[in-house]
């Protein structure tokens, strides 16, 4: 003989749905801050381990070819992401090509958004910032430097006249940056903050500082 059991499957009720939403939500409510502050804290720290890699890359060809390599840090809006406000936002490499024209020897690198320099706080895209010694000119000239090129910084990747600010490593692997003095002032950096807000607050909570040493093209990081 055979017995049948009727098997009902019940499922959550209406109620019961609401109950979990809710404490689901409260859970994401709690953990998103922390979700997107790791995230922002990853974008930051990768865009300044690809600038570290960068600087490094050129002063390995600077030694390697026996020629100089600039470094230029290009001022630029951001029409992409809707941002009028000019920052440095990108950068590229160059060397001179045996007939003496300057030539781009990397890619043009974009800083990625919301990752911009901080202009107050990087000595690197000051002009004026050779403190003590700005007269001096060991190689003919001032560094950092100011000029313009044509590259794609305009719409749709089309190609726009750019300033720039621009220092050089040299083949022997030191830099043209000026030594500003004897003491702790000898330094050029960059500092990377994230947000806008960020770029107008000369004290940021978060950041990444590359260090430049003049002497012998040693990149340092700092973090807080």
């Amino acid at each position: 003989m055979k017995y049948g059991f009727n098997k009902q499957i019940r499922g959550f009720s209406l109620i019961e749905m609401m109950v979990v939403l809710t404490v689901v939500s409260i859970l994401l409510a709690f953990a998103a801050p922390n979700l997107f502050s790791l995230i922002s804290s990853n974008t930051l720290s990768g865009e300044g381990t690809v600038i570290q890699n960068q600087l490094t890359l050129a002063q390995q060809m600077a030694v390697s070819k026996s020629a100089d390599v600039e470094v230029r840090f290009f001022k630029m809006k951001d029409e992409s992401a809707a941002l009028t406000e000019e920052a440095f936002r990108a950068f590229q490499l160059f060397q001179y090509s045996a007939e003496g024209e300057m030539l781009p020897v990397s890619n043009f690198f974009r800083i990625r958004n919301p990752v911009a320099v901080h202009e107050n706080l990087s000595t690197l895209v000051q002009p004026a910032a050779t403190g003590g010694i700005s007269s001096e000119t060991r190689y003919g000239f001032d560094s950092p430097r100011i000029g313009s090129e044509l590259v794609p910084t305009g719409r749709s990747g089309t190609k726009v006249d750019t300033p720039y600010v621009a220092f050089r490593f040299r083949p022997d692997g030191s830099t043209d940056l000026p030594y500003r003095s004897g003491d702790a002032r000898d330094t050029w950096y960059i500092t990377l903050v994230q947000g806008e807000g960020a770029l107008q607050n000369d004290e940021p909570d978060n950041f990444v500082c590359l260090q430049v040493n003049p002497y012998n093209g040693k990149i340092n990081v700092f973090r807080p």
